[in-house]
C-alpha cells in the first residue's frame, strides 16, 4: 500500500504486527501452550467440553484472518470500496471483541459463562445450517438427523455446565450472544474514549452494509457528485476515504491487540484468579 499521508503511514506500521499474528494463528509459532498454573489453564480445568481457551482462540483467528485479508485487498487493489472494507473489518472487530469480552472479567465463573454463551450461540446457529440442508435420500436424512441429535446433546451438556456454575438451567438454554453488547463491553476494556467512538461507528456502519441497508451508502454520498438526470431521478456516488477506512481498521487492530494481550497474560500468568 502506498503511503497516502498520515493514515497510510499508520496502517503501514500496523501491518508487521498483523503479520506476526498471522504467524501465531498459522501454527508456525513454537509457543502457544497454555502454561500449567496459569489462570487460563484453571479456566479450562474440569471444563473440557467447553474450554475458555478454545472460544478465545477461535475469536482471535477470526479477527486476524479478516485484518490480514483487509490489508492484502487494500494494498493489491488500491481501490477505496465504500462498503466491502467495512464488512471485512466488522468481522475482525467482532472476533477480537469476543476474545476481550471473554477474557476481561476477574471472575472465573464469569469467564466460563461467557465462553458457554458463545458455545451455545454457535451450536444453535450450526443447527440452523444443518436443518436447512436439502436431503434427497433416506440415508442423507438419517445423516442430517444424526448430526442434529449430536448438536442437541451438546446444548444439553452446555445447559448442565451452566448449572454447575450456579446458573438456572432453564435460563442457560436461552443464552445467546448479543454482538452489540459484546462490542460495547469489550471497547470499555480495550479502547480509550475516542477509539470506542470509532469502534461503534465501524460496528453500526458495517452492520448496515452487511444487511444491505440503504442508509449506510446514503451517509457516504459525495454531495459534489450528485446529478439529476433528465427523467428527474437523482443519482449519487458513495465514497470512502483512506482516513475513514484507516480509522475503522485501527479500531479493529487495537481491539485485536488487546485480545492478544489478555490471552498472553492469562495463559502465562499464574497470579490471575
Amino acid at each position: 500500500m502506498a503511503d497516502d499521508g498520515d493514515w497510510g503511514s499508520r496502517m503501514q506500521r500496523m501491518r508487521p504486527v498483523i503479520e506476526s499474528w498471522v504467524s501465531r494463528t498459522s501454527g508456525q509459532s513454537q509457543d502457544e501452550d497454555i502454561h500449567e498454573g496459569s489462570s487460563l489453564a484453571g479456566d479450562d480445568r474440569d471444563f473440557e467440553r467447553f474450554p475458555v481457551s478454545n472460544a478465545v482462540w477461535h475469536a482471535l483467528i477470526t479477527a486476524v484472518e479478516h485484518l490480514d485479508f483487509f490489508y492484502v485487498a487494500l494494498s493489491k487493489s488500491k481501490a477505496m470500496y465504500p462498503a466491502a472494507y467495512y464488512t471485512v473489518l466488522r468481522a475482525a472487530l467482532l472476533g477480537s471483541a469476543q476474545a476481550v469480552w471473554i477474557l476481561a472479567p476477574a471472575s472465573r465463573v464469569e469467564r466460563r459463562k461467557r465462553a458457554l454463551i458463545t458455545a451455545i450461540t454457535d451450536t444453535n446457529e450450526q443447527r440452523k445450517v444443518i436443518q436447512s440442508l436439502p436431503v434427497s435420500t433416506d440415508e442423507e436424512k438419517d445423516e442430517r438427523d444424526s448430526y442434529i441429535e449430536k448438536l442437541k446433546e451438546r446444548l444439553e451438556a452446555a445447559t448442565l455446565a451452566g448449572g454447575r456454575l450456579g446458573f438456572d438451567e432453564s435460563k442457560v438454554a436461552a443464552w445467546s450472544l448479543n454482538a452489540t453488547n459484546v462490542i460495547e463491553e469489550a471497547a470499555k476494556v480495550g479502547l480509550d474514549a475516542e477509539q470506542r467512538g470509532y469502534a461503534m461507528v465501524l460496528w453500526r456502519m458495517s452492520s448496515g452494509h452487511v444487511h444491505g441497508h440503504a442508509y449506510t451508502r446514503l451517509l457516504q454520498l459525495d454531495r459534489s457528485l450528485l446529478t439529476r438526470r433528465q427523467d428527474g431521478t437523482l443519482w449519487g456516488q458513495a465514497t470512502a476515504t483512506l482516513d475513514q477506512v484507516g480509522a475503522a481498521a485501527a479500531a479493529a487492530w487495537l481491539m485485536t491487540r488487546k485480545g492478544w494481550e489478555l490471552y498472553d497474560q492469562r495463559r502465562h500468568n499464574s497470579r490471575h484468579p
